[in-house]
C-alpha cells in the first residue's frame, strides 16, 4: 500500500524544482514563438491594409482628375456635360470604393485575430 508513496519519497524537492524549471523554460520558448508568429501576422495585415488603401486613395484622386478633364471633353458631345461628368464619377468612386473595402476587410481579419487572443485570455484567466 505504500508503493505510491515510495517513488515519491524517493525524489527530493531539488528535482522536483528542476522539473518546475525546465517546464517553465518550454513553456516560455513556446510563447514567444507564438508571440513572433504573431507579430508577423499583424505586420503582414498590416502592410495589406496600408497597400489598398494606398490604392483607394489614388482611384479616389483618379476621379478628381477624371471629373475635370476627361468626362467634360470627352463625353460632352455624347451625352451631355452632366451625365458625361456623372458617368466618369461613378467609375472612379466604384473602383476605389473597391479597393477600401478590401482595406477594411484586411483591418477587420486584424482586429478580429487580436480580440479572439484577448477573449481567450481573459477566459484563461478567470
Amino acid at each position: 500500500m505504500d508503493e505510491p508513496f515510495s517513488s515519491a519519497g524517493r525524489r527530493s524537492l531539488v528535482e522536483d524544482f528542476e522539473a518546475l524549471v525546465s517546464d517553465l523554460r518550454i513553456y516560455f520558448d513556446a510563447e514567444i514563438a507564438f508571440q513572433k508568429t504573431r507579430a508577423a501576422f499583424m505586420a503582414d495585415s498590416l502592410k495589406r491594409t496600408i497597400v489598398f488603401a494606398t490604392v483607394g486613395a489614388f482611384f479616389a484622386m483618379l476621379a478628381t482628375i477624371g471629373l475635370a478633364i476627361g468626362a467634360i471633353i470627352a463625353l460632352t458631345p455624347i451625352i451631355g456635360p452632366w451625365a458625361a461628368t456623372a458617368l466618369v464619377v461613378v467609375v472612379l468612386l466604384v473602383a476605389a470604393g473597391v479597393f477600401l473595402w478590401k482595406a477594411s476587410a484586411s483591418w477587420s481579419g486584424m482586429m478580429h485575430a487580436v480580440r479572439d487572443d484577448k477573449t481567450e485570455e481573459s477566459t484563461d484567466n478567470g
